[in-house]
């Protein structure tokens, strides 16, 4: 498997291997646009069933995990079984120079889940085409999702997050967005055993510039996969294994006969909906001269020659809407540690008795 953070060149390199293994195809042949920086964009077909679905991934350069799990997807022994009633389109790396960068944005500057209505960027165009030539029955909108979600109440973390997206102010829920549904409703059902936490769903509110639910107004059944987090699963290994399970589970629900009642919507509604309360690093009862304090610490992500860094960061002191952390470290009776927090001019933030320091990937 590919490592969480990888250049475009080591992505072209293992993703050659893989369709060397399939057929022998070459991606000079793939290429279906240029990102800004003009490295290729390529869009894979496989598969000739009468179910068409477009999924595409990494619009967002620092979300690597559902590329990841593209790619286990690809190397399967029965891809073609499993697309027996399928024709699938996948454009595994929408836009290669965040993804070299390890940036959400484009090299413009530009987060492309909010350009679908202007259409201003290279990368978005190439994703309009391939909408409009290949006229999708499903799309599968690949996504990452920051540590910090987690259950209403704190309890657990979201490693993986799902949404229906709205079609319109209303949130009506329209064919379309009922058949996005009860795919998410199937992945739920046969997945929700195997997650450390929650599969957890997104609020619907509705905005025509982004590109799911633009799709959903277009009357496109689109589902938003968001890969997350939990524990210290810092190399998104177990949770790409995720998303590809999700994938084909899926692919086989679209594959089969839709049944559209009422029991989708309120299955779907049952999929817990999540909050931003968690971070990284919870220390509670830190002693100061004015009290006990809490202190809530994130990592930010950052490429250093060719090696993902993680740097912890305190981002609050007390803040009521943290509830739990991925660690939490409670000083309360902590026997080893030495009173050795340092805490930066940048709040980047130390401790040696406590192991928080920069790690890499």
């Amino acid at each position: 498997m590919l490592p969480r953070y990888y250049s475009y060149t080591q992505f072209e390199d293992y993703l050659q291997k893989i369709l060397h293994a399939l057929n022998g195809t070459v991606l000079q042949d793939l290429i279906i646009g240029k990102s800004v920086l003009q490295r290729p964009i390529y869009g894979l077909k496989f598969g000739s069933g009468k179910v068409r679905v477009l999924a595409w991934s990494q619009m967002h350069g620092n979300e690597s995990a559902t590329t990841r799990a593209i790619c286990e997807l690809l190397k399967r022994s029965d891809l073609d079984y499993l697309l027996e009633d399928i024709e699938l389109y996948i454009i595994p790396i929408l836009n290669p120079d965040g993804a070299e960068n390890w940036t959400r944005v484009n090299a413009n500057n530009v987060d492309l889940n909010r350009d679908a209505v202007l259409l201003s960027q290279p990368e978005s165009i190439v994703l309009r085409k391939v909408c409009d030539d290949f006229q999708p029955h499903y799309c599968f909108n690949l996504h990452g999702q920051r540590s910090m979600y987690g259950s209403l109440n704190g309890s657990t973390p979201a490693q993986l997050s799902f949404l229906a997206p709205s079609g319109d102010q209303k949130k009506s829920l329209s064919v379309a967005r009922i058949k996005a549904m009860r795919v998410i409703n199937s992945i739920n059902t046969n997945l929700n055993h195997r997650v450390d936490g929650i599969i957890g769903r997104y609020k619907d509110d509705f905005n025509r510039n982004c590109v799911g639910d633009f799709m959903m107004n277009s009357h496109v059944p689109t589902v938003l996969f968001e890969a997350g987090h939990s524990g210290d699963d810092y190399s998104r290994d177990k949770v790409s294994m995720l998303v590809y399970q999700a994938l084909v589970i899926a692919l086989k629900s679209v594959g089969t006969n839709q049944i559209l009642d009422a029991d989708v919507v309120s299955a779907y509604e049952s999929i817990p909906e999540m909050s931003t309360a968690y971070v990284d690093i919870l220390i509670k009862n830190v002693p100061t001269p004015i009290g006990n304090r809490h202190l809530s610490i994130q990592y930010h992500e950052q490429v250093r020659e060719g090696e993902l860094y993680f740097i912890p960061i305190l981002i609050g002191v007390n803040r009521e809407d943290v509830l739990n952390g991925h660690r939490v470290i409670d000083l309360l009776g902590h026997h080893h540690f030495k009173n050795d927090l340092i805490v930066e001019g940048s709040f980047e933030i130390y401790s040696e008795s406590l192991n928080i320091k920069i790690f890499a990937n």
